[in-house]
């Protein structure tokens, strides 16, 4: 109903308008036409001037749609956020990470695996930061309690990992880390420290970082690591990634086994928290049908604050 009448409305918005401005038109040929009564004329052209341009304006106002409106509003809205966190945002992201990137696989445990109900978890992390500690590290907590990873925060630690309490982080079958580089270079491990957490242990593998990567800006940081998530008879599993500091221009991949027997690939961003405008944000599944189960992809070209949460949904048939 609201539309007709919003047409209808339009319909004589537009007549009156015509109406003013035949008036006005009128009013300013017979004021040039009565040269001899010149306060008649004056009063006559100042009447018709008036109805003429109140005419044109309104028609030109009157033109646009409802959606060119809101468009007009959307980016003037814009650009005052734009312009009042410009100041904010800039010093937050110094030290950010950008260009992100996360690759993740998910396969099932090989026959005769001493882990049968955990699936492996193999992932790639990617970014650039413009610099970096004299050390970094990587902590696997084993352990139940997500508190403990609030001791575990800094620049300094690239990945924080949790399995469950019932596993070794130091077995090579639970928790393996591959190549940790800098600007294509792998950096010297030293011996793992262990500490003790609540209902376990941690392992922090420490990373030492050449010299000239520490006083120089803008590095690129690639690490693998092979990790176990249980999923025993469970139908639907859940793939979750979340990011502990500034991340600019972020992309999630996730690829599935077939052997898994993956249904229905679900994607979702609706966790993450943006700073500033969310414009041009991708979430879906990577390939058509019939491969749409084994794949998917987030891509949010825009800035995240720390905490947000990328995940990934997968039913599968365990029948």
């Amino acid at each position: 109903m609201a539309l007709p009448r919003e047409r209808q409305l339009r319909k004589v918005l537009v007549l009156v308008n015509v109406l003013a401005l035949t008036t006005g038109l009128v009013c300013v040929v017979v004021a040039s036409l009565l040269t001899h009564q010149q306060v008649l004329a004056t009063v006559l052209s100042l009447i018709g001037g008036a109805f003429v341009s109140a005419a044109v304006v309104t028609l030109a106002i009157g033109s646009l749609t409802v959606r060119e409106a809101t468009e007009q509003v959307d980016s003037a809205v814009l650009r005052g956020m734009q312009d009042v966190l410009g100041p904010v945002r800039d010093p937050l992201f110094a030290g950010a990470l950008s260009a992100y990137r996360y690759d993740c696989m998910l396969a099932p445990a090989p026959a005769g695996d001493a882990h049968p109900d955990y699936l492996y978890q193999s992932f790639r992390i990617s970014y650039r930061v413009d610099s970096l500690p004299r050390t970094v590290s990587i902590v696997c907590l084993a352990s139940n309690d997500d508190a403990c990873l609030d001791r575990f925060t800094g620049p300094e630690y690239l990945l924080r990992w949790m399995i469950d309490d019932n596993l070794d982080p130091d077995d090579p079958e639970i928790f393996t880390i591959g190549a940790v580089r800098v600007d294509n270079r792998d950096l010297e491990r030293k011996p793992p420290v262990h500490e003790t957490v609540a209902g376990g242990k941690a392992r922090i593998d420490q990373f030492s970082v050449p010299h000239d990567a520490q006083v120089t800006v803008g590095h690129l940081v690639e690490l693998s690591v092979v990790a176990r998530k249980f999923v025993g008879n469970d139908r639907r599993v859940r793939v979750q990634a979340q990011v502990f500091r500034h991340v600019t221009d972020a992309e999630y991949r996730l690829t599935i086994d077939p052997a898994l027997k993956p249904t229905r690939l679900g994607v979702n961003a609706s966790e993450i928290s943006a700073l500033g405008a969310a414009h041009g944000a991708s979430v879906r599944t990577t390939f058509p049908a019939p491969f749409n189960n084994l794949a998917g992809l987030v891509q949010l070209p825009f800035p995240l604050q720390p905490g947000s949460v990328m995940a990934f949904t997968i039913d599968r048939d365990v029948s």
